[in-house]
């Protein structure tokens, strides 16, 4: 069967049929985007150890580029001269 003989099958429903069916589809959907909302955030770091980490590696990735930068910048300067 293909879609559009559903559709008119669930046309063919008395009033009441089809008015409880859409509100079961309509809490089946309501029900699967709050599952998806109460998922855990997996982007946050959950042990002190792995914040600490993350922390040290950001300050390290600033630090190297700050020296990236510098070291660019003298190579500009020596190939103008």
């Amino acid at each position: 069967m293909n879609i559009r003989t559903r559709v008119e099958q669930v046309g063919d429903l008395p009033p009441g049929a089809a008015a409880a069916l859409g509100i079961v589809f309509l809490l089946l959907i309501i029900g699967l985007v709050w599952a998806l909302y109460r998922l855990p955030d997996h982007t946050k770091l959950r042990s002190p150890a792995a914040r600490e980490r993350a922390e040290r590696r950001k300050a390290s990735q600033k630090r190297q580029k700050k020296l990236r930068s510098r070291r660019e910048a003298l190579q500009r300067r020596a190939s103008q001269r």
